[in-house]
């Protein structure tokens, strides 16, 4: 890729940063609950998740009660302390991300800031974009528009849309809902680009520039996943990728 399409592809992305950067949160919250003192083998680990997703099961089954912020707080708690256990995510990987992910969008759909970091975990260290954006259209069905950080639910969805799934229309979509919620369609941005701007920007970016993106994507992605099945598809996903830019490149020079 040359100079002037790494710049282009910088500039569009850029607006998008503060979003990506929610991806510390968890690492910052999870070292107030993880286990500190010995590394355990694998069969412990797996012991170990095998009670956890027990726990899990009985959180997704059990009645609210009336307390369904409470119960969600204790599922991310207990989320964060799985997450946050690096030894043992080293070792097995992120299996149990997806559900602690769905468990808690049922139980409370408006936890937007759980859910804003469940999107990145699941698609960046499980692995699971595909399901994130179905969970989130999930999510987005009952948040208030106007709630706090609710627009970022569709940046996220959006930014999943574009990296993993190369959809540029469908991620336009979710930018332009971004900015509906936000009440910012015109409005200028800290960094000086409007949602606007980022739509026109998408639209101009031809195919190879977004498949190279969800090349540099799943790969990012590929060193979290301990699941030989999992890495076996996301190596294929990327060696067809690879095949398809270039045919790509062949018609354009045919061109």
């Amino acid at each position: 890729m040359n100079p002037a399409q790494l710049g282009k592809i910088t500039k569009i992305f850029a607006p998008l940063a503060p979003f990506i950067c929610l991806a510390g949160i968890v690492f910052l919250q999870s070292q107030e609950y993880k286990e500190s003192v010995q590394k355990l083998n694998r069969l412990d680990y797996l012991a170990q998740e095998q009670d956890q997703e027990r726990v899990l099961n009985w959180q997704k089954q059990s009645p609210s009660l009336g307390f369904s912020n409470l119960k969600a707080n204790w599922s991310y708690l207990n989320f964060i302390n799985y997450f946050g256990d690096r030894h043992a995510r080293d070792t097995i990987g992120y299996k149990l991300v997806p559900d602690y992910f769905e468990a808690i969008a049922a139980i409370d759909p408006h936890f937007t800031q759980a859910h804003l970091n469940f999107s990145i975990a699941n698609s960046m260290f499980a692995g699971n974009p595909e399901k994130t954006i179905v969970l989130m259209e999930k999510v987005l069905e009952s948040v208030d528009p106007e709630s706090e950080q609710a627009a970022l639910l569709w940046t996220s969805k959006g930014l999943d849309e574009l990296l993993f799934l190369g959809d540029k229309e469908a991620a336009i979509a979710s930018y332009k809902m971004a900015a509906k919620w936000a009440n910012l369609p015109t409005s200028d941005r800290p960094d000086g680009l409007t949602i606007k701007d980022l739509e026109k920007a998408l639209e101009s970016t031809d195919e190879i520039d977004v498949k190279s993106a969800q090349i540099r994507a799943w790969s990012s992605v590929l060193v979290y996943i301990k699941d030989n099945q999992r890495r076996g598809e996301i190596i294929s996903k990327i060696d067809s990728l690879k095949d398809e830019i270039l045919v790509l490149e062949k018609t354009k020079v045919q061109e």
